[in-house]
């Protein structure tokens, strides 16, 4: 798919890789719909999109109310591509975890995909055309210690996203999973708090623009899955070869930096 001209839809983008999805986009000529939230950190952010001479509307919304995705997709009129980005992380034992905590990430990081996948589907398979990529997480790809319900969500998303690409195929709608692995954001400075295994600061983080660029070429080509960085990948390909010894290296390593 031609990015250029597209009208795209990205949830989540009042800041990090939402942030820098909708200027990446915009730059590459689309018009976007910009939902988050936080209404007045979307202006800022549509403000830097039309510097690039295209339109960006903003939609407040809050994806854990199935009623305000349908307003979104409503509002957005013909949707090219949806980027289903909204999410947030607390990081917490699972034995210490608050229900609550593990509700509103579930809410919020899942659901909210749900929502507006299904609000944006029938108008793509009418059109026989579309993109929709769901930003998930290697803590999609593998379960870590004191992240598990976090992990649980993002699990949760590439479940969700391998179903549904099976369900279109052939029917003119692309599905792509991206993965980012630890990323310079405000995301992971609130939910982090020391709380990460050590052994994942050996898995470089990126800058949003980098997963900004993934998430682009995904929405352009229809990847089946994006990891990044290279690291990540590496990573995470190892684990599906060897699940064990990777979980058991992985343990290991993080014990040994948190030691020191």
């Amino acid at each position: 798919m031609e990015i250029n001209g597209k009208r795209v839809v990205i949830t989540g983008a009042s800041s990090g890789i939402g942030k820098a999805s909708a200027v990446e986009f915009a730059r590459r000529g689309a018009h976007l719909i910009l939902a988050a939230r936080r209404a007045n950190l979307l202006e800022d952010v549509a403000t830097q999109c039309r510097a690039y001479g295209v339109t960006a509307t903003v939609v407040p919304t809050d994806v854990t109310k199935r009623e305000q995705c349908i307003a979104l997709i409503a509002a957005a009129g013909s949707v090219d591509i949806l980027v289903n980005n909204a999410g947030f992380a607390v990081f917490d034992p699972i034995e210490s975890a608050r229900p609550r905590d593990v509700e509103e990430m579930m809410d919020t990081n899942y659901l909210g995909i749900v929502y507006c996948t299904q609000a944006v589907l029938p108008q793509m398979l009418e059109r026989r055309a579309g993109s929709i990529v769901m930003v998930s997480s290697i803590a999609g790809l593998m379960g870590y210690f004191r992240m598990g319900a976090y992990c649980a969500t993002k699990f949760a998303v590439a479940g969700f996203a391998e179903a549904l690409r099976d369900e279109v195929i052939g029917r003119g709608v692309q599905v792509a999973l991206v993965c980012p692995g630890t990323t310079e954001t405000e995301f992971f400075v609130k939910a982090e708090k020391g709380k990460l295994p050590g052994a994942s600061r050996l898995i470089l983080a990126i800058s949003p623009e980098k997963a900004a660029r993934a998430i682009c070429a995904s929405a352009a080509d229809g990847r089946y899955r994006r990891v990044v960085p290279f690291t990540a990948a590496a990573f995470i390909k190892l684990k599906e070869i060897f699940p064990r010894f990777t979980h058991a290296l992985f343990r290991r390593v993080s014990f040994v930096m948190e030691r020191r």
